[in-house]
């Protein structure tokens, strides 16, 4: 009897283990239409962050278990920003913020995105509000430089256009040692 309620606790503390982590994995919401992101952000008068990834990417996982998920589940981010995932590599169609039904590597491509995760800072319509951040450096670092990022991003929103921001070559690029120029 003992050695039946020890395999039945383990067995139960797996489970749990297993639903709780399933669940804080995957709290980010993978985009399918992005107009209804926009019109969220509209009517909120917030900023959208919109995670591009890709399923096979290991540090997309970490950014999200490590850093956008807790983010989420905190319900601290609510009523400050709309945060979406973009999944590039599976082959799915998107609603674009035009409304029209394309390949979700259309809108990576429209953005000049080469690199994932790339996490983007966006009004209601799709216009870059903030500088974007590419790739994982130091994850320990990261929240700290998300959390900034968010509060330029959120004041711009509440500015309005003309945005002080300006998508340029050089922030697109980014940083990465192996672009031929």
């Amino acid at each position: 009897m003992p050695r039946l309620l020890t395999f039945g606790l383990l067995l139960g503390s797996l489970i749990v283990n297993e639903l709780w982590a399933d669940w804080h994995d995957n709290a980010i919401e993978v985009v399918s239409d992005l107009t209804e992101a926009g019109k969220k952000a509209r009517d909120e008068n917030i900023p959208i962050l919109l995670m591009v990834s890709q399923d096979h990417c290991p540090f997309c996982h970490q950014l999200k278990r490590e850093v956008l998920n807790p983010m989420i589940i905190s319900g601290e981010y609510d009523d400050k920003v709309v945060i979406i995932e973009l999944l590039i590599d599976i082959g799915e169609n998107v609603i674009n913020f035009e409304g029209r039904n394309v390949d979700a590597g259309s809108i990576a491509t429209n953005y000049n995105i080469w690199v994932t995760p790339t996490l983007l800072f966006l009004d209601y319509q799709g216009k870059e509000v903030h500088k974007r951040m590419l790739g994982v450096n130091t994850i320990e670092m990261y929240g700290y430089y998300l959390d900034e990022s968010l509060k330029e991003a959120l004041t711009a929103v509440k500015q309005g256009e003309p945005y002080r921001y300006k998508t340029n070559e050089l922030d697109q690029l980014g940083s990465d040692p192996h672009w031929d120029r």
